[in-house]
């Protein structure tokens, strides 16, 4: 589905199909990284949570997850199936990590200085996990498992103090 925003840039909102299973090896790897707090990161970071880099080469799953986007972004903007199966770009993934904690949250901001385009996948979203807020229009993406938003860099999001614990998302810079 690609929805049209007020910017009148378009985002693409896809659900994965074997998500439950991808999740499933996303968690078990998150459980094993060290994340790092802003103060950590020297607070080059908009995340107000934890911050985990996720290293090339990527693990099986974070590779399929990559393929897919870049699928969605082929199909849906370069509007070529043939680009499908090539990389469209280079890919940066972290995770991201936000907690029911005072004051866990994503300030607002863009990507474009270091991408052409952004992706947020759903990887954890417990009850109260906080949505995706497109700021300018204010449309709201619910955080829901498996859920993968693909949008112009140029756009400013954020995401509201989280009520969660352990909402989990990995997300990309994808750079053409």
């Amino acid at each position: 589905m690609i929805i049209d925003l007020k910017e009148h840039l378009p985002v693409i909102i896809e659900k994965h199909p074997f998500y439950e299973s991808i999740n499933k090896k996303l968690m078990e790897q998150v459980n094993s990284l060290s994340f790092k707090t802003p103060d950590q990161l020297n607070h080059y970071t908009n995340i107000r949570g934890g911050q985990a880099g996720v290293f090339e080469p990527y693990n099986k799953t974070v590779k399929l997850i990559e393929n897919w986007i870049n699928e969605l972004i082929a199909i849906n903007l370069v509007r070529n199936t043939s680009d499908a199966n090539e990389p469209l770009g280079k890919y940066f993934f972290w995770f991201s990590r936000l907690n029911d904690k005072k004051d866990q949250y994503t300030r607002n901001h863009n990507h474009i200085v270091h991408a052409t385009f952004a992706a947020v996948y759903f990887v954890n979203t417990p009850k109260g996990s906080s949505p995706l807020v497109f700021t300018t229009s204010g449309k709201k993406i619910k955080a829901e498992e498996g859920k993968v938003v693909i949008f112009p860099a140029s756009l400013y999001h954020k995401v509201p103090q989280n009520k969660s614990k352990d909402r989990v998302t990995l997300a990309c810079n994808i750079c053409f």
